[in-house]
């Protein structure tokens, strides 16, 4: 909706021959609304190629990037398993999730600074997953 609008926005602002200002306006608001509509797809699918999971007999960890990463013990923690319809991807939340709802969405962006949670997103090998994350409790 919110993209909808924008586009319609600048749209007719330009049409109608508005001023500089309105059609400068509405310029952030149409950005805004491409990223909702397409661009958090991409941020989703770059964050997944860059994603890489471990776990190991008492941690789970999630590195993003070259330079950081995450961590929680899995011991005593409490766990969410979500499979995919087919059951062959899975999706394990670590610990009672704050403000995960934007997480694996692409934007995550809105969540920034309420503290994120360690999760393991779209694993392919559900089963796998599973058995291990058994073995390690």
């Amino acid at each position: 909706m919110w993209g909808g609008f924008a586009l319609v926005w600048e749209t007719q602002a330009i049409l109608k021959g508005a001023p500089i200002f309105f059609i400068l306006w509405g310029v952030p608001f149409v950005l805004i609304g491409l990223y909702l509509i397409a661009g958090r797809f991409y941020v989703k699918r770059r964050r997944k190629l860059r994603t890489v999971y471990g776990l190991t007999n008492s941690r789970a960890i999630v590195s993003s990037s070259e330079r950081s990463f995450d961590e929680t013990p899995i011991k005593d923690a409490s766990m969410r398993v979500n499979r995919s319809r087919n059951g062959r991807h899975v999706n394990v939340v670590f610990g009672t999730p704050r403000q995960a709802s934007y997480q694996n969405t692409g934007l995550d962006l809105f969540s920034l600074g309420q503290g994120q949670v360690v999760a393991f997103y779209d694993v392919d090998d559900a089963d796998a997953l599973v058995s291990a994350l058994d073995r390690a409790k």
